[in-house]
């Protein structure tokens, strides 16, 4: 009798963990999503929001999900992989495996990005996109994965 108490408690335990997520408990799961950041750069690779060149508060969407400036991380360390996101443009990823942004970034400058992305299912059934090509006018640009999700590809104007 003492050895059936706990073997049905553990039954129990057992029993209330999905396979499919992997004994994750559905409710308190918070997983991490994927960000896309864009660099505006010139010719010579200097940052066109960092030098001032390009106002990120004249920035305006004209398709696509949305954005965020993200301007510099004041408390990084100046070497540390988190700068490559100072003053750049997060795109937000929507649902899609094709999707496309359109950018009015001044008076005089428009881009349009065709952005591909591949979907990931993860558990407790949800699932998100991560960006796997980037198209500017026909060329393909350069995603790096600086961090776990964290995508970053630069766009010359």
């Amino acid at each position: 009798m003492k050895k059936i108490v706990p073997l049905i408690i553990m039954a129990f335990m057992l029993s209330n963990c999905s396979e499919n997520d992997g004994g994750i408990d559905c409710a308190l799961f918070d997983p991490g999503f994927p960000s896309l950041y864009v660099r505006l750069i010139d010719q010579n690779g200097d940052n066109l929001i960092g030098n001032g060149t390009i106002d990120p508060n004249e920035i305006i969407l004209l398709k696509g999900l949305g954005y965020r400036y993200n301007p510099p991380n004041e408390f990084a360390v100046p070497d540390s992989d988190i700068r490559k996101f100072d003053n750049t443009i997060k795109l937000y990823i929507p649902n899609e495996s094709t999707f496309q942004y359109i950018i009015k970034l001044n008076e005089t400058d428009v881009v349009t990005l065709d952005i591909s992305a591949q979907r990931k299912n993860i558990p407790c059934d949800l699932f998100y996109y991560i960006p796997t090509g980037i198209l500017q006018n026909n060329k393909e640009l350069q995603i790096e994965e600086v961090f776990t999700l964290e995508f970053i590809a630069e766009i010359t104007i």
